[in-house]
């Protein structure tokens, strides 16, 4: 059956898992599996990327597996697509770390960067993720560093953990920048409890809540599949460090009879686009030609 497709975001984004792998086996981690299966092809994740450039794709985002692993490629990828914004998802780890940071540093289409690091202290994040590097290191990036923590606990994110985070993370953003916006924290709820029937809700969100309680409530950003409150905490006046809370649905695309939403485009390892995170791609070529990517 055809299927028609309308387009959710403004700033539309590409999703590209980089065709390399990692070196963590996080058990939360959405897409490690999906790179057992699928076989990641260089050079067909490069062409692919060349139909892009001309295309109305705003945003490029480079992900894994780890970006980092592979220097020099992922800057031929960025190469390709540096008349977009582009951004780089990251656990940052030690191997490459001088090149990786140098690469985005020097590098003025990208535009910030996502470092996972879902503990109160680097030790603890050292038993999670592998060989990463200190917060020290972080401070060297001279792009804005969003710091991603994931909810994956059963209990949950507590505002005693959260002040922790905010304790560790501020020191980092003063050595960097006075500017609060280069470097903060974005705490992702756990998207298996999030519906599109509660995804908008605050009332009765006790991370939310909790943050109301002990910062200054900004506001938010939204679209259909996710939710962005923003906090800020003050100190003598001035705003000092910024705390996003994001809530997401499980999945990028929603239908609505034969039309389907789209909020991001994914590029796969191995060179194939798809809509969803699940891997749907039916009737694709529509939308490639509603978002004017063409051979």
């Amino acid at each position: 059956m055809k299927k028609d497709f309308t387009i959710g975001r403004n700033d539309f984004s590409l999703t590209v898992y980089v065709p390399w792998n990692c070196t963590n086996n996080c058990k939360f981690c959405s897409s490690k599996k999906d790179y057992n299966i699928i076989k990641p092809d260089f050079n067909a994740v490069k062409k692919e990327l060349k139909k892009v450039r001309n295309s109305l794709i705003s945003i490029v985002v480079f992900t894994g597996g780890e970006p980092s692993v592979e220097v020099e490629k992922l800057a031929e990828l960025i190469k390709i697509v540096d008349n977009k914004i582009v951004y780089i998802n990251t656990t940052l780890p030690k191997k490459n770390s001088d090149k990786f940071i140098d690469l985005i540093n020097s590098t003025e289409c990208i535009k910030g960067v996502s470092i996972s690091r879902h503990k109160t202290t680097y030790l603890e994040d050292t038993k999670l993720l592998h060989d990463i590097c200190d917060d020290k290191t972080i401070s060297k990036i001279k792009k804005p560093v969003r710091i991603n923590v994931v909810n994956y606990e059963v209990d949950g994110f507590n505002i005693d953990n959260i002040k922790k985070y905010v304790k560790r993370w501020s020191k980092i953003r003063k050595n960097k920048s006075e500017d609060y916006r280069s470097l903060y924290l974005n705490l992702r709820s756990n998207y298996v409890v999030q519906t599109k029937y509660n995804l908008h809700e605050m009332e009765d969100d006790k991370i939310i809540n909790a943050l109301t309680n002990n910062y200054y409530y900004q506001g938010h950003t939204f679209c259909n599949v996710c939710d962005t409150c923003t906090f800020l905490n003050i100190k003598n006046g001035k705003r000092d460090f910024q705390i996003d809370y994001h809530r997401g649905l499980l999945t990028t695309s929603l239908k609505f009879g034969n039309v389907i939403e789209v909020n991001d485009l994914i590029l796969l390892q191995d060179g194939n686009m798809c809509y969803d995170w699940d891997g749907s791609k039916d009737n694709i070529k529509d939308l490639l030609k509603l978002l004017d990517i063409r051979k």
